[in-house]
């Protein structure tokens, strides 16, 4: 019971986390609200732009992600740029995957990430000196990801 107790706080919140996450996703799919936003979102875009956006939106994941959180990005924006997309009869897969590249290396200078806290205060540097300084590295190799991903699929 002590080992449950110690524990349970954590499990808890990432189930509650899981559960609102797909509450809020079914909302967005069975109330229309996820169509209106994407063809809202289509109007305002360049024709061009609209059927690659998934493209767009993984060559920006690293500044997008010190904008947003993960969960933002993940439960918000995906599924909107999916939506979008797919209408264009792009693969939903190939884009989820591609975005996902450019917000998981991200997540690695996104100063909502608990980890990143964790790894400059043990590494006893200011997080705006690390950003400043792993930015464009970060994003350099989220970039030579993404096109070995392009030229391999």
């Amino acid at each position: 019971m002590q080992r449950i107790k110690a524990h349970a706080p954590n499990a808890l919140l990432m189930a509650s986390i899981i559960i609102v996450a797909g509450s809020f996703m079914g909302i967005l799919s069975e109330s229309g609200m996820l169509e209106s936003i994407a063809n809202d979102l289509v109007k305002v875009l360049p024709k061009q732009a609209v059927p690659n956006l998934h493209y767009i939106i993984a060559f920006l994941g690293v500044p997008i992600e010190l904008l947003l959180s993960t969960d933002a990005t993940y439960f918000a924006l995906f599924p909107v740029i999916e939506q979008i997309v797919s209408e264009y009869g792009v693969d939903s897969s190939r884009a989820i995957q591609f975005m996902m590249v450019g917000n998981i290396v991200g997540t690695f200078i996104c100063p909502f990430a608990p980890a990143v806290w964790l790894a400059v205060g043990l590494a006893n540097v200011e997080l705006g000196k690390y950003i400043k300084y792993a930015f464009f590295w970060v994003w350099a190799f989220g970039l030579v990801l993404l096109l070995i991903m392009y030229l391999w699929m």
